[in-house]
């Protein structure tokens, strides 16, 4: 018995070979080669016609074909060829030439040629006897016959048949392509759970594994059991540039709710760059109208932003959005309090002012808390408290717990002009607002900063 034509070694090269020959190309072809000093291959595809090339340890092995194929149900014989299609295979070792040629005339039959070195012999028995060894490695090698093999497992024994012989497979892009047919059927939810839980553990290539998830995602997220298996094959991605790619999908697809989008944001816990995951949460923003809950946990996700840059981005996006939702505030504030850069957090506070900040709906103590606790340099929190004294929803209450959180200011100077800001309010309020402000001025030991202050009430 002749040794099989493919070996395991042969089989490497071959299966990363399929991943390219079977893919699109255009109409002037593509080539593609590799090569070491026992291997090499070579591969193109032009006008639907492809053409696999391997040489290995002196042996050499040459697939072309054309069409679509029906394989027997043993996988040891071509059944059936589309009109006008051909396969054609040849293998060289040391001098001895064997090859089968089977082609489709124009009424669909079937046309078998056996050689062995130039000589042609009969097919039967021989031939058939040497196409039934390869064939079974060449088409789980590559995607020839896919559709009726597909077809063959899940007539025969439903999702779980094709799932079995997807295991059996090498090549991630053939496996790709059966899960893709295996899709196109009419499948119950318990089938789509089994179809992400075996892709993601049998397909290791996240280019692939993310097409079958973005491609098929409406048939995916049909209920809260599909969504749960979706993200847990979308997290064994480990690129996150293939994350975001899905997330992108999803946030695009107007068919999926806000209820849908929360859940499906989890994912995004998988990302660990800032770069991608501000993508993401900036462009959820930009494509869709989110309500409060969704707004929440974009903020509590932008905490996992370790860039004060990226993580202001987000912030101040949700501030330009929507203002600030109350139920949001609390989440924000966490997230607020992360930002260790003096000039980010200024940034955020005062987009927060300029967009009509609603003292009343929002505690403002959990800004001044802020302001006391993290911003270190005078000047920036100087800044913010004269954003602050131009809102006009500033309370009695609020001046006052103002005026006493200026008391961690060390610089004279940015006390009196922070005071000064806020004199027009307290020359309008009430004597305890005013007083709050004298205690807040007699911290200042410079006669002339302390002169200036107390002149803009008097």
């Amino acid at each position: 018995m002749q040794k099989s034509l493919i070996t395991k070694t042969m089989l490497l090269g071959y299966t990363l070979l399929a991943l390219l020959v079977l893919q699109p190309t255009s109409a002037l072809g593509q080539k593609h080669s590799s090569s070491s000093k026992s291997h090499s291959v070579n591969i193109s595809n032009r006008n639907g016609k492809s053409t696999i090339s391997i040489k290995e340890n002196g042996n050499k092995f040459k697939i072309e074909y054309e069409g679509e194929f029906t394989i027997s149900n043993d996988d040891k014989d071509i059944i059936a060829i589309s009109k006008g299609g051909f396969i054609d295979i040849t293998k060289s070792s040391f001098g001895n030439k064997r090859r089968v040629l089977i082609e489709s005339d124009r009424s669909g039959s079937l046309i078998h040629k056996y050689f062995e070195g130039r000589s042609e012999k009969e097919y039967h028995p021989d031939g058939k006897s040497w196409l039934a060894e390869i064939l079974p490695e060449i088409i789980r090698s590559t995607t020839i016959g896919a559709e009726s093999r597909v077809n063959r497992f899940y007539n025969n024994g439903g999702t779980n048949a094709v799932l079995r012989e997807i295991q059996k497979m090498d090549s991630d892009y053939v496996k790709a392509a059966y899960f893709k047919l295996l899709l196109s059927y009419n499948l119950k939810a318990n089938e789509l759970v089994a179809i992400l839980d075996s892709a993601s553990k049998e397909i290791e290539s996240d280019h692939y594994l993310s097409e079958i998830l973005k491609e098929n995602q409406s048939a995916f997220l049909v209920n809260s059991q599909t969504i749960t298996a979706y993200i847990n094959a979308t997290k064994s991605i480990n690129s996150d540039h293939y994350i975001t790619s899905v997330l992108k999908a999803v946030i695009n697809d107007s068919s999926i709710s806000d209820n849908q989008m929360e859940s499906l944001l989890d994912i995004s816990k998988s990302i660990e760059s800032d770069h991608y995951l501000t993508q993401i949460l900036t462009e959820l923003m930009d494509h869709r109208t989110l309500n409060t809950q969704n707004y929440t946990k974009i903020i509590s996700l932008s905490k996992a932003i370790e860039s004060d840059h990226y993580k202001t981005q987000v912030l101040n996006k949700v501030i330009a959005s929507k203002g600030m939702p109350k139920d949001a505030y609390n989440a924000f504030l966490e997230t607020l309090s992360e930002v260790e850069s003096d000039h980010y957090a200024t940034l955020i506070i005062s987009e927060l002012f300029d967009h009509k900040f609603d003292a009343n709906s929002n505690d403002l103590n959990g800004i001044l808390t802020v302001i006391r606790n993290n911003i270190d340099s005078d000047h920036y929190a100087s800044t913010i408290y004269k954003k602050m004294a131009k809102n006009n929803d500033l309370t009695e209450n609020h001046l006052i717990a103002i005026l006493k959180a200026t008391s961690h200011m060390e610089s004279e100077h940015y006390l009196s002009e922070t005071l000064i800001a806020f004199s027009y309010k307290v020359n309008r309020a009430s004597d305890t607002v005013k007083s709050a402000y004298r205690t807040a001025a007699k911290s200042i030991d410079s006669d002339t900063y302390y002169g200036r202050a107390i002149k803009a009430i008097n």
